[in-house]
């Protein structure tokens, strides 16, 4: 039996710290905090001050590079968003990021614990040695869902303990790691009230001399939990490279491109894996040139692909990205090389795509222009039609750079494609292209366009660290596309983003977008599987000011995945009409961040005039964990005819006329007859009802919602939201989400038909205080059918004692 490390001391006052959590959250907030780490007691004294709210919610931590030494413990949990950044000089003002170079050397006995409540967390760029204990948890309770815990760009390594690293609020998105500790890794999923995904792309676990090298765990749930696992080399563990537990339900895993010595996971899906010896070296990296790891992963893994390896060199430099956390310098492509901003003859790009057309390989077209400044390309007509596999990239022009900003597109760009108004696009992938043509575009601003990159055939396509239309306000900002990016024909498998924020793209529209304008981005056509992840999408690139389009976004496709976007500033942030797709954890009608110092309030407001339309037909959609809100007409609206979309802790509140609304009518539905007749229903959502409240009572921060349901019978999942107001016309106003429960409707009938009811008496939690806010309610049917939000119901606050009896804990009402 392989040897475990033991559980510390510190770990019952974690469980005292986790308890009173909520006091510490309901505090008011002092200052915001942004620490440049110099010593370890900067450290030590930044990481105590995250358990205190800060006014914009966010804590970061700039450690500059070098080695603190730390045998102590600590215990976070976290009351602010979280960035743990490595790699600074003195004084913060430059950063490498090399985790070689920022450790956290924990002597053999360090016990570092983390409890992530919801808020999101980054930590990236740090090398943790010889800890002992060293665990990021996933909270039982979230203040917020939908925000990503974030591990990348690290080495843990020593013989004196695991890593453990969960979520259970947001999805875990883990990738550039270099794991070689002794006991290995444990990578935990705990979705207690929505499904989460976990990411975890291009690491490298070996050498686990006391255990297995890395262990997939799903605690105790009541939803999906996926491992999307692709790029990985899994090696040389003294137990089994890739394994598989869970307290709960097992969850799904899908495996693409990895390499592993041994493997107990059953697959739901993936392919390209295999157990062929990568030939690593002590320090994780692959043989040059000979090891099967290099040039042989999967280039749209689930979730997009790093944009840079551990270290910080570019990934895909040959034809395909290198599995693990380490990029070589192998190139077995053809590079051809831009020299001038003429648009014809040798060194031209028009002549470097036709170059690479005539070549039957994956092939790179790299940027070398004089001048300091990169250079502006005038194309006087369209780009030669793209109909093999190549990459054009504008960050390998000298003095560009890709974006490193959690949340604007800061990205330094030295290549400009103009059309100025008169060119109907820039880069095509045409109908009759092979179905192996791929387009992988990265670095560049394009405007002037009608469409700017025009999709449609082939599939694995790239669109990232771009800029689409003007860069700013200012005269000589550049010009606007009618539209961005357009997918249409049978082109499938399109990235656009991801959720390295290097891969972030920022898609302006036109100032007069109802007259002038189209689309930021069209996804058409027969193809499906596009991702649309992590952009500015109708926002110039600092996301707080608006330059929109006609419509964000529009989806006629089917089984695509809309996450964790930007949609602000548009006429309709996002028009949905495929079916299957998911919409999910983006902010639709607010800056990317907003900041201001007490007693001020942040501004978040960037609104589209309307949110989401769902249009008549579209079918078995799920928008989950979006905030859609300040929006100038609509939040979300269904129009009649559209069936089965789920909408689940979705905040939608502060919209001018409608929250949520299902059509028709337009306003707040009656509650009515819910049978369904033969040939379906016309009404949105065949008029789901809502549930009626009668009362919400309580402490603080837990309390009961008492009330019922009228449908037809079946069980119905009934999801609660508090707010400081009632939403437009007494509805929705959902600011927080407080959580679910089932209910069982019975004593309907079908003929006659007549709905059958349910009473409910159902217990609600929450991390900030009720005290003072309106609570409403939304009910889902089995088959998928939301409804509209309840009306509202003011949350009347008791007191009591915490517990049962007057101690430490005890929750007064009304809030101190």
């Amino acid at each position: 039996m392989n040897a475990q490390p033991r559980i510390p001391d510190f770990a019952r006052r974690c469980a005292a710290l986790v308890a009173g959590a909520w006091l510490v959250l309901a505090a008011p907030a002092a200052f915001a905090l942004d620490v440049c780490v110099e010593t370890l007691g900067d450290l030590v004294d930044g990481l105590d001050a995250a358990l205190s709210p800060q006014p914009d919610g966010t804590v970061t931590l700039r450690l500059v590079a070098q080695t603190y030494a730390w045998n102590g413990s600590e215990a976070v949990v976290l009351a602010n968003r979280l960035n743990l950044l490595g790699g600074y000089a003195p004084g913060c003002g430059a950063r490498t990021v090399n985790p070689a170079n920022t450790v956290i050397d924990g002597l053999g006995s360090l016990d570092l614990e983390f409890f992530e409540m919801g808020l999101g967390l980054t930590i990236e760029g740090v090398r943790f040695s010889n800890v002992e204990f060293l665990r990021l948890h996933g909270a039982s309770s979230c203040v917020d869902l939908g925000n990503a815990v974030t591990w990348r760009r690290t080495i843990v390594d020593g013989n004196a303990g695991d890593l453990r690293v969960g979520s259970a609020c947001g999805p875990l998105v883990f990738q550039n790691n270099l794991l070689r500790q002794a006991f290995g890794t444990v990578l935990e999923l705990v979705p207690g009230q929505l499904a989460i995904d976990a990411y975890v792309v291009n690491n490298t676990f070996m050498g686990a001399s006391s255990g297995d090298g890395l262990r997939l765990f799903r605690g105790e749930d009541s939803a999906v939990a996926t491992f999307r696992v692709s790029n990985n080399l899994m090696w040389g563990s003294a137990g089994t490279d890739f394994v598989l537990s869970a307290s709960g339900d097992v969850p799904l895993v899908e495996a693409w491109h990895n390499t592993w010595g041994s493997s107990a996971v059953p697959l739901q899906g993936g392919g390209g894996n295999d157990s062929t010896d990568p030939q690593l070296d002590g320090n994780g990296i692959p043989a040059v040139p000979g090891s099967p790891a290099i040039n042989s992963g999967h280039n749209s893994p689930p979730g997009g692909l790093p944009a840079v390896d551990i270290v910080g060199n570019a990934r895909i430099i040959g034809s395909a990205v290198d599995r693990g956390a380490y990029e070589s310098s192998v190139v077995d492509v053809t590079e051809l090389v831009v020299t001038h901003a003429g648009d014809s003859g040798s060194g031209s790009l028009r002549q470097a795509i036709l170059d690479a057309n005539s070549l039957p390989n994956f092939n790179t077209i790299r940027f070398a222009i004089p001048g300091d400044f990169g250079a502006i390309l005038i194309p006087q007509s369209p780009y030669p039609d793209i109909v093999t596999p190549m990459r054009i990239d504008g960050f390998t022009q000298p003095g560009a750079a890709p974006n490193a900003n959690t949340w604007t597109n800061s990205a330094t760009y030295r290549i400009t494609i103009a059309g100025g108004g008169q060119v109907a696009y820039a880069f095509r992938v045409p109908l009759n292209a092979p179905a192996s043509t791929s387009l992988d575009l990265r670095g560049l601003v394009i405007g002037g366009f009608t469409n700017a990159v025009l999709l449609q055939s082939g599939s694995g396509h790239r669109v990232r660290g771009n800029h689409f239309g003007r860069i700013s306000g200012e005269v000589l900002g550049g010009s606007d596309n009618h539209t961005s990016i357009y997918v249409n024909g049978g082109a499938d498998d399109v990235d656009i983003g991801g959720l390295d924020p290097a891969e972030r793209n920022s898609i302006a529209g036109h100032p007069d977008p109802i007259a002038g304008a189209g689309y930021g981005i069209y996804l058409g056509g027969s193809g499906h599987g596009h991702l649309v992840a992590g952009n500015l999408i109708g926002t110039f690139p600092n996301g707080n000011e608006a330059h929109g389009n006609r419509v964000g976004i529009r989806i006629d496709g089917d089984l695509g995945v809309v996450l964790q976007n930007v949609i602000s500033g548009n006429v309709t942030g996002v028009q949905l009409l495929g079916n299957d797709n998911i919409i999910a954890s983006n902010r639709i009608g607010l800056k990317a961040f907003a900041f201001c110092l007490p007693p001020c309030v942040p501004d978040y407001a960037l609104p589209n005039t309307h949110g989401i339309h769902v249009q008549s037909d579209a079918e078995g959609n799920d928008i989950n964990q979006n905030e859609v809100a300040w929006n100038g007409y609509s939040g979300l609206i269904l129009f009649a005819g559209t069936r089965q979309t789920t909408l689940s802790a979705n905040r939608v509140h502060a919209n001018q006329v409608f929250d949520l609304d299902l059509r028709e009518p337009a306003g707040i539905n009656p509650i009515d007859g819910d049978d369904v007749l033969p040939g379906g229903c016309e009404q949105a959502n065949c008029d789901q009802n809502f549930p009626l409240l009668d009362a919400a009572f309580g402490v603080r921060n837990a309390g009961r919602v008492q009330g019922s349901l009228s449908t037809t019978n079946g069980e119905y999942r009934v999801e609660f939201f508090s707010g400081a107001s009632c939403g437009a016309g007494g509805q929705g106003g959902a600011t927080r989400y407080l959580g679910a429960r089932n209910v069982v409707v019975t004593g309907g009938s079908t003929f006659p038909p007549s709905n059958g009811s349910a009473l409910f008496d159902l217990p609600v939690a929450s991390a900030g205080t009720l005290y003072g806010t309106f609570v409403t309610a939304t009910a889902t049917s089995a088959g998928g059918d939301s409804s509209e939000y309840s009306a509202c119901v003011a949350y009347a606050c008791d007191q009591i004692f915490g517990h049962g009896f007057d101690g430490a804990y005890a929750q007064v009402c009304p809030a101190p």
